[in-house]
């Protein structure tokens, strides 16, 4: 009995998590979209986003660029335009003395690990980065928590 409980509880956890990716994927496409159509946000999706929002606001860096690259994005992102998103969400970037190395370093990490890729942009003058898409990315190596 124990056993069939735990499993169900198991599932309910995988599929709370593919939920909870889902719409962080989905909250700033809506965003956007009503910004465009000049529509007002309904108002439970303008308070999900404020709590996706002030959740960022409290992560770790190297959650919080996850968090960058779980958004839609376009095209690769150079780690310039990584720090912007990182601004846009909410991000206190200002306990950081000099704001570029930290990312840069994450993101060399991040791509080890196979958490991202780096692709070549404007014909190889640019570099900027995208999900890599690794299924069982490695651990990043750090001596911290994050």
């Amino acid at each position: 009995m124990y056993e069939s409980a735990r499993e169900k509880l198991r599932e309910l956890l995988r599929q709370e998590e593919s939920v909870k990716q889902q719409i962080s994927h989905w909250a700033p496409i809506a965003e956007q979209l009503a910004k465009l159509s000049g529509v007002e946000l309904d108002k439970e999706i303008a308070e999900r986003i404020d709590q996706e929002t002030a959740a960022g606001k409290e992560m770790g860096l190297t959650e919080a660029i996850r968090w960058v690259f779980r958004q839609p994005i376009l095209l690769p992102l150079t780690p310039t335009q990584v720090r912007d998103r990182l601004a846009e969400m909410g991000y206190d970037l200002s306990k950081y003395a000099h704001v570029m190395p930290p990312i840069h370093n994450t993101l060399k990490r991040m791509k080890d690990a196979g958490e991202i890729k780096e692709e070549q942009m404007l014909g190889g003058v640019v570099r900027g980065f995208v999900p890599g898409g690794a299924s069982n990315p490695k651990p990043l190596k750090r001596g911290g928590t994050e």
